[in-house]
């Protein structure tokens, strides 16, 4: 008993690390938070992909975030990958990515996955459809770098799937960047508060993989398609809610953004793709225009939750959408981004709060 006594009165007297150290001395070494390719790594550490052409960052293991930035890439790799497509840059997608992941980090103490394209869209597209990839990618650079910006994508996905298994769900960002102009300049409200003219349409653009057709269609038409869209597993954790309130309510992602001053398409005050000959043209049968539109690419449709279609997503909890943003009120420049990145963020908290259940403050 004396010899007890002295043992308690010694490990009273060590500092608290020491006997933390002490407690811990043999046991077996927690696991690793993420594991690729036979390698460990911690949140915030970057898994480089394929010649470093790709790359992941790694978040919290139950961060309910994961943003993709496929199109912002300029390099052309070594050797030189062919261009293949016509389709230029999103610019500066991956600031505003950085920009969203600071403030949702902020806000919920928990730091997004993002995953990375750095060579230019022309050379490696990764929203390519895999039944066209063997078609474009004739070169062995091209085709290795798409098959590794999806290989992270994957395991990034599955990481998060595994920890939201008994969870409340999360959701896959593609952020991408439009260019959509009117036939003459439009006033929009700039993000300082300012009214400012633009032949660029001030719009955000919201895929879930649903036709352009299908967003221009009644509320009653809508609501048969929740199976075809990529957030399908929300609209099947709340039947009670008519599907096309997830796409054009208050609470949709749309009516989110517009709640934080970013104008979206499809939402509360922009429901359907409106014909408008004097806003965007006719078309070469003389009839009116509609709105432009980007309804969601190969990525929104893979990594999300479709279950009717060519291409199927997965049967958890982890949704997809596409943002397609415009530069002028979202991407442009720093202050922009800055703003931008607030108001995102927001918007994303305030939806997985919402249809996930979380409680994360909204700063």
């Amino acid at each position: 008993m004396m010899k007890l006594n002295k043992l308690r009165l010694a490990l009273l007297a060590l500092p608290a690390t020491a006997l933390v150290m002490s407690f811990n001395k043999g046991r077996k070494p927690a696991e690793p938070l993420f594991v690729y390719e036979g390698k460990d790594y911690k949140p915030g550490d970057t898994v480089f992909g394929y010649k470093s052409y790709t790359k992941l960052v790694v978040g919290d293991n139950d961060a309910p975030l994961l943003l993709g930035v496929p199109h912002d890439g300029v390099a052309v790799g070594e050797p030189e990958i062919p261009e293949t497509g016509t389709t230029g840059r999103d610019i500066n997608t991956l600031p505003l990515a950085f920009e969203i992941a600071a403030n949702f980090k902020s806000a919920t103490k928990k730091r997004p996955w993002i995953v990375i394209n750095t060579i230019a869209r022309k050379r490696v597209d990764p929203n390519t459809f895999p039944n066209e990839v063997d078609k474009r990618y004739t070169s062995p650079e091209a085709k290795a770098t798409y098959l590794s910006y999806h290989s992270l994508l994957a395991a990034a996905r599955a990481q998060m799937a595994a920890a939201q298994k008994s969870g409340r769900g999360a959701l896959f960002l593609d952020l991408h960047g439009q260019a959509h102009s009117y036939q003459t300049p439009q006033s929009y409200l700039s993000v300082s508060g300012k009214t400012l003219s633009s032949k660029f349409i001030d719009q955000t653009e919201l895929g879930y993989g649903l036709s352009n057709y299908a967003i221009s269609q009644s509320d009653d038409y809508l609501n048969k398609l929740a199976d075809s869209s990529s957030i399908a597993a929300i609209a099947k954790a709340n039947p009670n809610v008519p599907f096309s309130e997830l796409i054009r309510g208050p609470y949709s992602f749309g009516g989110l953004l517009e709640a934080q001053k970013v104008v979206a398409v499809p939402g509360t005050n922009i429901k359907t793709l409106d014909a408008n000959e004097a806003l965007f043209g006719t078309d070469a049968s003389g009839v009116a225009k509609k709105r432009p539109y980007f309804n969601g690419g190969y990525c929104t449709r893979k990594y999300g939750t479709v279950v009717l279609g060519s291409t199927v997503g997965f049967a958890d909890n982890i949704s997809a959408i596409q943002a397609e943003t415009p530069g002028i009120t979202v991407r442009n420049n720093d202050a922009i981004r800055s703003v931008a990145g607030e108001r995102f963020s927001r918007a994303i908290i305030a939806f997985i709060n919402k249809w996930y259940g979380y409680q994360y403050p909204i700063k």
